[in-house]
């Protein structure tokens, strides 16, 4: 299987090439500074924005881990990638932002209606990007994290899916590692479940 990650030298970007790289699988790093990466693997030095059609030809699936401060960038980069995909069998899976999900199954708020009111603006943005994926004819899966998305946490190997409603634990705690996360990144490129859906992940 061969896989692109777009933003492979982010925090999400790292623990998922560790991951697929353990698991043996044909990645491609795609990033905008080739300097910063730690793996030693193919990689393609592109700004997000710069990518073609040609970049992406022959992946299997493409992970996108895309960052930014910038909230409008958001909206671009799931339009650039949809354009790009258009007409492929190459899946998109897209890292979102879990101001996004539903509080609970009547899926009448979501997280981001607990927010402040100056951070709601940027969870618009990541709605307009997740309804971008939904608009396009790419097989896009729409990943978003629990309401605690730790850097420093260790891996459990172990966490639940859903998909568009806040996930918690039995603790009530709604929370995962980015290595973890990464885990059900992978485990969803190597074994589907949620094409053309969104997905969460949190701890069991």
């Amino acid at each position: 299987m061969k896989l692109a990650i777009i933003g492979a030298t982010g925090k999400t970007g790292q623990a998922v090439l560790k991951v697929a790289l353990q698991r043996q699988l044909a990645t491609t790093a795609i990033v905008r500074n080739a300097a910063k990466l730690s793996q030693d693997v193919p990689t393609l030095e592109r700004d997000i924005f710069d990518l073609t059609p040609a970049d992406l030809q022959g992946f299997d699936a493409v992970i996108c881990t895309f960052a930014s401060s910038k909230k409008a960038d958001y909206p671009r980069v799931n339009q650039q990638l949809t354009t790009i995909l258009a007409g492929t069998t190459t899946r998109l899976i897209v890292v979102g932002s879990g101001a996004t999900l539903f509080l609970d199954e009547s899926r009448q708020k979501t997280v981001a209606d607990k927010l402040p009111i100056f951070m709601r603006s940027a969870s618009r943005a990541q709605v307009k990007a997740r309804e971008i994926l939904e608009a396009s004819e790419v097989n896009w899966t729409y990943v978003a994290p629990p309401y605690n998305y730790l850097p420093t946490a260790p891996a459990t190997g172990h966490y639940q899916v859903g998909h568009d409603v806040l996930l918690y634990d039995q603790h009530h705690d709604s929370s995962i590692s980015y290595a973890d996360m990464a885990l059900a990144l992978v485990d969803e490129v190597q074994h589907p479940h949620f094409e053309r859906q969104r997905m969460t992940v949190a701890w069991q």
